[in-house]
């Protein structure tokens, strides 16, 4: 799930149109006064106080999937919903990994520059 460090008014616009909540539901949801929630419209980038921002929190942890994977998508962030890797996609990736480390190793002992730890 997203996490919001700091949410603005971007942001909580973005979790009322994933709820798919009207700005006087998402106000009455919140409890606050729909004014707020247009002030948000007019001021994206305004910071909510510290008590609308955990309302916020509690507001998308309570969302949803799919109210979060519309959040997610409107802020841009990537879905990992369809990413599933199972324990031998995992095991692969670190066998992969592995080999990949001990190729480096040995281009390095080689003497073959690889790019890494130059200072340029």
């Amino acid at each position: 799930m997203t996490v919001i460090d700091q949410w603005t008014g971007r942001h909580a616009r973005a979790l009322q149109a994933a709820m798919r909540l009207t700005s006087e539901a998402f106000a009455e949801h919140l409890g606050i006064s729909p004014r707020t929630v247009a002030k948000w419209r007019k001021r994206p980038d305004m910071v909510p106080s510290a008590q609308l921002q955990e309302a916020l929190d509690t507001s998308l942890h309570r969302a949803s999937p799919e109210a979060q994977s519309r959040f997610n998508a409107s802020l841009g962030a990537p879905q990992l919903d369809h990413l599933a890797l199972d324990d031998s996609m995992v095991d692969q990736l670190q066998a992969a990994l592995g080999e990949l480390s001990r190729i480096v190793t040995a281009l390095e002992t080689a003497g073959i520059q690889t790019g890494r730890g130059r200072d340029g």
